[in-house]
């Protein structure tokens, strides 16, 4: 049997030898000198080899136990070399990034292209910097803290973006729920976001509200004379007339319109609600229509980037355009919210109206069944909505 004395006076030789301790253990001297511990056992009727680390790293006692360890697998029907790798590869993938990744392949496969894009775009802007290549065991209240304020002042320093509160939340949300999964999948212990939970505040909800009498004759009027794009000239008078969000706008494909019917036909994985929506055109939404398909160029996006080849418009330049028209407190909403006031005061069903708006329907089943219901009633609605628009520049 070795003893650290006899080990200490091992010298190295012009080929690698190895000598016995007892029961499969033995010390692997090299020719620079440098000694690594082995365990020889019996596998399936051959010989294995298991390393047990370098000495003196690993010392004579530690070598035995992790050899006595080795045995105890091996009598429960274990091989300890396919246990070590698996251990090995396991601690390989304990960066947030990674386990992150590996959360978003197997948790989120399921989410529309909305969320996981949300969810990209949470970890690439504002969380990767951070702590992505941090071992998720060492990640800290006070690198979550970190995230939270630099998203907030990134968000901050985009116009017309808000205070960066909702952000931040929502990033917490995301990183709580990675380093969730690594808790379940035995890689870290404890979860630091709820350390933080508190810290950041949601923003009281700024309801949307009608235009005023000014304001609805400034939009009209500025707009028509806009001396940017045509293309974002459009988009704008789409906003204006047909009662969408602005990413229903930003997003719109060509291949969801259809002339011949004078129909908008929008999926289910393009509308907030995750249902289909259908937008019976006005003659004048079919009319700006019908001018950008020709500006379009045969491009994806009904309303595309104006400086890149590809893409869809940006939401800071139709915020960019709002302004230009004098309107740096009116938001898209605000526009939604002028049409169901007017329409509601004309006398048209609340049935109708929320279906155009595409707000939620409280029996989901149904309204899964139901997009294209009183499809000719909100047709002459639009068509009514078009031309109060239009009457503006006469207010």
């Amino acid at each position: 049997m070795l003893s650290d004395t006899k080990i200490k006076s091992l010298k190295p030789a012009e080929k690698i030898y190895r000598v016995l301790d007892s029961m499969g253990l033995c010390i692997e001297v090299r020719p620079n000198g440098r000694k690594y511990w082995r365990y020889r056992y019996q596998w399936e009727k051959k010989s294995t080899t298991l390393g047990l680390g370098e000495y003196p790293n690993v010392l004579l006692a530690e070598a035995r136990k992790k050899r006595d360890d080795a045995k105890t697998l091996i009598l429960s029907g274990v091989n300890p070399l396919s246990e070590k790798k698996s251990k090995e590869n396991t601690e390989k993938i304990t960066t947030f990034k990674s386990i992150a990744q590996e959360y978003r392949d197997e948790h989120l496969k399921n989410k529309s292209e909305r969320y996981i894009n949300q969810f990209n775009t949470s970890m690439q802007k504002d969380v990767y910097k951070v702590i992505g290549d941090k071992d998720i065991r060492t990640v800290t209240s006070a690198d979550i803290l970190l995230i939270l304020k630099n998203t907030t002042k990134r968000v901050k320093r985009q116009k017309n973006y808000g205070t960066g509160e909702s952000t931040a939340l929502q990033n917490k949300q995301f990183i709580g729920a990675v380093i969730r999964y690594a808790i379940m999948t035995l890689r870290t212990e404890y979860d630091p976001t709820q350390a933080v939970t508190g810290v950041i505040k949601r923003p009281p909800i700024e309801h949307a509200r009608p235009l005023t009498k000014e304001e609805k004759k400034q939009v009209r009027t500025n707009l028509e004379n806009y001396n940017g794009t045509e293309t974002v000239r459009n988009a704008g008078m789409i906003l204006l007339y047909a009662m969408l969000r602005t990413i229903e706008i930003r997003r719109l494909l060509w291949e969801w319109v259809d002339f011949q019917e004078k129909t908008i036909t929008f999926p289910k994985n393009a509308m907030k609600k995750n249902r289909i929506h259908i937008l019976p055109m006005s003659s004048q939404v079919y009319e700006v229509l019908q001018r950008q398909h020709k500006i379009s160029n045969n491009r994806e996006f009904v309303f595309p980037a104006v400086y890149k080849s590809v893409g869809m418009l940006s939401a800071s330049t139709l915020n960019r355009m709002l302004e230009y028209v004098g309107l740096n407190n009116v938001s898209a909403h605000d526009f939604r919210a002028t049409a169901s006031t007017s329409l509601y005061e004309k006398g048209y069903e609340e049935a109708w109206v929320e279906r155009q708006l595409a707000h939620a329907e409280s029996n989901k089943t149904k309204a899964s069944y139901d997009h294209s219901k009183h499809l000719q009633q909100r047709r002459k609605m639009m068509q009514d909505w078009a031309d109060i628009v239009d009457g503006w520049r006469d207010l």
